[in-house]
């Protein structure tokens, strides 16, 4: 993240929202009574990356329209809120949600808590992670950087030239 995103201080935001989500999910698994290990493993983690591009998502759609409301930070962010993550969580949600009728109890259990995860994550991102942005978003600013890992151009032509190549590699 700190390679790929644009400032220093945004992958921080990003974990400590996810974070927060996780905890907050793994914290209300006491309804379920007793949860597997392995569902107890693996939630963090599936949490993460699940709701990651969410965070990502939210950020460049505010930047976008920091740039079409000049000023008025507050204004870019609410639509920022409005343009992203909805369309996708519900998705998300759904395909976890399909695991609850497998008839092994893991699915059953790691359905349950991964969607109700990803609607934590979708309303941390959307209540927590705006907020971080608004209230840091001078560090922001003032650590940014030269994308060390912006231009992929050369690579991804390469390989689509040679797709054949790399789905035998």
């Amino acid at each position: 993240l700190e390679l790929t995103s644009g400032s220093f201080v945004v992958p921080i935001l990003f974990l400590l929202s996810i974070g927060l989500a996780i905890l907050y999910n793994l914290g209300s698994n006491v309804f379920l009574g007793e949860t597997s290990y392995i569902t107890k493993a693996l939630t963090a983690v599936l949490q993460l990356g699940v709701t990651m591009d969410y965070s990502i998502f939210l950020l460049n759609s505010y930047e976008e329209n920091k740039k079409r409301f000049p000023g008025e930070k507050e204004r870019a962010m609410g639509h920022a809120i409005a343009n992203t993550v909805a369309g996708s969580s519900v998705t998300t949600v759904a395909g976890f949600v399909a695991l609850c009728v497998m008839t092994f109890a893991l699915g059953r259990d790691l359905g349950i808590v991964m969607a109700k995860g990803v609607l934590i994550g979708v309303v941390c991102c959307v209540t927590v992670l705006p907020s971080l942005v608004l209230v840091f978003d001078k560090p922001i600013e003032k650590t940014q950087h030269k994308l060390l890992l912006s231009n992929m151009d050369k690579p991804s032509a390469f390989i689509t030239k040679h797709y054949k190549a790399w789905i035998l590699i």
